[in-house]
């Protein structure tokens, strides 16, 4: 039981992140069969690892038709923001007065690793410790159900923004993360709270933004 787990959660990251990445295309239709071949597992873990894409949104199951990779909506991003902003305000707040001193100093070593990555442009490197900040965040703040809910809301934010904003807003991303790392890692609930809700308003300035250049070109 426990390897058919670890292999589910290995199929579901390999997954989660082909799509984000756009390395499987929105639209783009899957059969268990080739995944198994693709990443050379059993259908079981396969099988588990869909269905949680598809709980999150990012595949559809169709009877008789196979997986569908979601379809990309730029008007769903501000959707999404709204709805992932509370949680994360919340989630740290909670890491700023509950983390442990070794997340802490995890958040400050992924940071540094995103700024790296902007620096060099790297957006898979980027997107990769953005998922691992949001995954320290959540566990530093004791709060799973929170942490859950959360989720699947920041992959379809990190799909959105890799589609749609690339290379160009990287710097400014990292040092937006940076500034809610310092007041998480000095315990500082009040400067944490402004900081997060700095970050989801700068995110969702990005959502609005698209949503208005793509009504323009049409």
């Amino acid at each position: 039981m426990n390897e058919e787990y670890s292999l589910a959660e290995v199929a579901y990251k390999r997954l989660e992140e082909d799509i984000v990445t756009l390395k499987l295309q929105p639209g783009e239709a899957l059969t268990e069969t080739r995944l198994s071949q693709t990443l050379n597992m059993g259908r079981t873990p396969i099988r588990e690892a869909v269905q949680r894409l598809s709980w999150e949104g990012l595949v559809s199951i169709r009877p008789r038709l196979g997986m569908v990779i979601s379809e990309l909506n730029p008007g769903d991003y501000t959707r999404v923001m709204d709805a992932r902003h509370p949680l994360e305000v919340l989630l740290a707040t909670s890491a700023a007065r509950l983390a442990s001193r070794t997340e802490r100093d995890r958040l400050h070593d992924c940071t540094s690793a995103m700024r790296d990555a902007a620096a060099a442009k790297d957006m898979l490197a980027f997107m990769r410790m953005d998922k691992t900040f949001d995954e320290i965040i959540g566990r530093a703040s004791c709060n799973p159900f929170a942490a859950k809910a959360v989720a699947p809301l920041q992959t379809l934010s990190r799909r959105f923004w890799f589609r749609y904003m690339g290379e160009s807003d990287l710097t400014a991303a990292a040092a937006c993360h940076l500034d809610l790392m310092q007041a998480i890692g000095k315990g500082d609930e009040q400067a944490t709270r402004a900081m997060a809700e700095e970050l989801m308003r700068y995110m969702r300035r990005q959502a609005v933004s698209l949503i208005a250049e793509v009504s323009f070109s049409s």
